[in-house]
């Protein structure tokens, strides 16, 4: 069992042998996901609370952090030559090489920080498909829908770079979202916040009913991702390639 503070507990996982498909046994959620929370209570929430939600999710991430884990999709494991997730909150790494570490939570914490700041889940006006993960392995990033504090857009970018090693650890984001929250009051901080809420008076919150037809946001196989093993003789080592087949729109969900 893994219970930790600011993570809801796992209590274990199930196999289904006829379709090799595993279950999850966890704690309710009685408010339901995060998603649910910001599309019901987005416009009542101000920058601490915003703050607070974001404080929270990094500090179970720290957590599992700390303990040698990474937040990833169970399925990973289970077949190595399948990649699993929802592409928005991939990191490039993970979608060119099938490399899951610590920093590729960093920057899907970062897509988190997005929806948490804005309403708007990333790319949600576009397909999830093979021309997403092009663009998200040549460092396009989403678009950001309002304004943001500068300190707190700043952690967010960092998040999302390309370089792995560039990115925040789990601790440095507690450390300044935790300062932040600390220091709300302070004049260059307040006049940050007073800027964005004077910006985004007219901002138009997120609308689910806007979302593309083909923005998948539960995590699948992605089948237009082919893994290419291949071995290098001269060290003892194993690379993956990932190409993307030819027929591609064989694999497209209608």
């Amino acid at each position: 069992m893994f219970r930790g503070k600011n993570s809801i507990a796992i209590y274990g996982i199930t196999e289904n042998p006829t379709k090799n498909e595993y279950m999850v046994v966890i704690d309710y959620a009685k408010h339901g996901s995060l998603r649910k929370v910001l599309n019901n209570k987005f416009k009542k929430l101000i920058w601490s609370n915003k703050l607070v939600i974001l404080l929270t999710i990094v500090n179970g991430l720290k957590n599992i952090h700390e303990i040698g884990l990474m937040h990833k999709d169970f399925h990973s494991e289970n077949d190595p030559e399948k990649i699993y997730g929802v592409i928005p909150f991939m990191a490039p790494e993970t979608l060119s090489r099938g490399e899951y570490t610590q920093a590729s939570d960093i920057y899907s914490y970062g897509m988190v920080m997005l929806e948490v700041l804005t309403s708007y889940p990333p790319y949600y006006n576009i397909p999830h498909d093979a021309n997403l993960v092009m663009k998200i392995c040549k460092g396009h990033k989403p678009e950001i829908k309002c304004e943001i504090p500068q300190f707190l857009k700043k952690i967010m970018e960092k998040c999302w770079n390309f370089e792995q090693n560039n990115r925040s650890t789990a601790e440095e984001l507690r450390s300044q979202l935790q300062k932040f929250k600390s220091n709300i009051h302070d004049d260059e901080i307040r006049k940050q916040v007073e800027a964005a809420d004077e910006s985004n008076k007219n901002f138009i919150l997120y609308n689910p009913n806007k979302m593309h037809p083909e923005a998948i946001y539960t995590s699948r196989h992605l089948t237009f991702l082919k893994p290419k093993k291949f071995e290098d003789n001269t060290h003892d080592t194993k690379q993956w390639d990932l190409v993307i087949p030819n027929n591609i729109n064989e694999y497209y969900i209608s």
